[in-house]
């Protein structure tokens, strides 16, 4: 049996996703400024406060994104999102741009059809990250053929 290396795929990074993501953030931002300008420390303070939770909050959600394919499961993770996809599962890649909510940072995705329902995830480098999830799953059914 051979022992196939563990591969990790970071997530595409779309940056006008993140002015979006950050956006919120970044508005906190400019009123607390304005509030220190207008020597209102309640207005600056909150802002402040509200800006540091926010900008924490879109790190937690989303540092690091990445996928990690091992020879029995794509391990899925964006944050605090943690999820395992056993390859027995896998029935079909194939190439998305869905807006539907999912650990990726970027719309150019791949949608990943399962025995029950489906995940999507946007690696960098689509063509090659199908590529090899289909050659892992090829793999694993030969490996593994009742699983």
């Amino acid at each position: 049996m051979q022992c196939d290396p563990v591969r990790v795929y970071p997530s595409a990074v779309d940056k006008w996703l993140m002015v979006v993501v950050y956006a919120s953030p970044a508005v906190l931002l400019v009123f607390a400024v304005i509030g220190w300008l207008n020597q209102q420390p309640d207005v600056t303070g909150t802002c402040l406060m509200l800006f540091l939770a926010l900008t924490c909050l879109n790190l937690i959600i989303t540092t690091p994104c990445r996928y990690t394919l091992t020879s029995d499961s794509l391990n899925i993770r964006c944050g605090l999102l943690f999820r395992t996809v056993p390859l027995s599962q896998v029935q079909k890649v194939e190439l998305s741009s869905s807006w539907e909510s999912a650990p990726a940072l970027s719309l150019r995705r791949v949608k990943i059809t399962l025995d029950r329902g489906y995940r999507i995830i946007s690696p960098v480098d689509r063509d090659v990250f199908i590529k090899d999830l289909m050659d892992a799953v090829q793999r694993h059914r030969i490996e593994n053929p009742l699983a």
